[in-house]
Parts: structure tokens; sequence; C-alpha cells
């Protein structure tokens, strides 16, 4: 669990998140998954100080990046998926959370002090980065086009909802 200074951190950089989305003009679930990767990052980011800080952060962290992606999977995908438009940005999507599920399994499975488990473990960063930069600079602005504004706030309430339901599940 983090302790104060790291929840602070996390949300502190999902306000960065939130603020630089809704500057570049995106709204409701767009704006809410980018709040959710500034969150994680800097998550991620402690955890790298110390076996200690990883040991402590490392549940919070995997239940963040499971029950986010379940959630898109869940609610914001199917959307996209149903137009022709957007399709081929779900199916790019679907295949980046299925590797991003592969490592955190593979981290579950190695040993906290392992030079490997680190390894595996800035994989798994340098794959949250660029899963999230994509989704940012490029899927949410054509997925939100797409869809409108309105379905893209309407959609927030139901990936919010899904997320703490897979979560709580965790």
């Amino acid at each position: 669990m983090p302790n104060r200074m790291d929840s602070m951190l996390s949300q502190g950089m999902g306000v960065v998140k939130g603020v630089k989305a809704r500057l570049s003009g995106l709204v409701g679930v767009f704006k809410t998954l980018a709040e959710q990767h500034g969150e994680v990052t800097a998550l991620l980011e402690s955890a790298k100080a110390s076996d200690d800080k990883f040991t402590q952060l490392w549940p919070t962290i995997r239940r963040e990046l499971i029950s986010h992606e379940k959630a898109e999977m869940r609610e914001v995908y199917p959307v996209l998926r149903a137009r022709e438009a957007t399709r081929p940005l779900a199916d790019h999507h679907d295949a980046e959370a299925s590797e991003l599920e592969q490592l955190i399994t593979s981290i579950d499975e190695l040993a906290v002090g392992a030079p490997a488990r680190r390894e595996m473990y800035q994989r798994l960063i340098d794959t949250v980065l660029h899963h999230a930069r994509e989704e940012e600079s490029d899927i949410f602005p054509k997925a939100q086009d797409a869809i409108g504004k309105d379905q893209a706030e309407a959609l927030d309430a139901r990936f919010l909802a899904a997320k703490q339901q897979i979560a709580v599940a965790m």
C-alpha cells in the first residue's frame, strides 16, 4: 500500500496528466484514463527505489494496472470495436493489454531481489509508458472523434464502475 507521500505523488501526476489531456481536448473517459496513466506511472517509478519499496507498492500497482486494462476492455474498447474506423485501434490495444498481463504474471513469479525481476519490472515500466503515450497521443483523440464527446462522457461512469468492481474482486 502506498504511503502518504507516494499517494500524493501519484495523485499529483494524475492531475497533471488530466490537465494535459483536457488541454488537448480529451474529455470523459479519455481524460480519466490519462489521469490513471499518470497515477500508475508515478507508483511504478517510486517502486524502483528499493526492493522494500517494490514490495510495499507492487500489490497496488498490480491491482491498478489489471483493473484499468480489464475495465477498458470491458467498457471502452467494445465501443471502438463496433466502429469500422476504430476497430484497428481496439485490436492493437488488446494485443498490448495481453503483453502487459503476461509481464505482470512473470513479475509475480520472480523473487523480489532477483536481477531477472528487476529487468522484467523495467520492461513493464517501458511497456506501460509506451502504451500510455500511444493511447493519449493517438488512440484517444481518434476514438473521441469517432464516438463524440457525449459518448466519451457517458463511458466515464461505466468505466469507473467496472474498474472498481474488478479491483474489489481481486
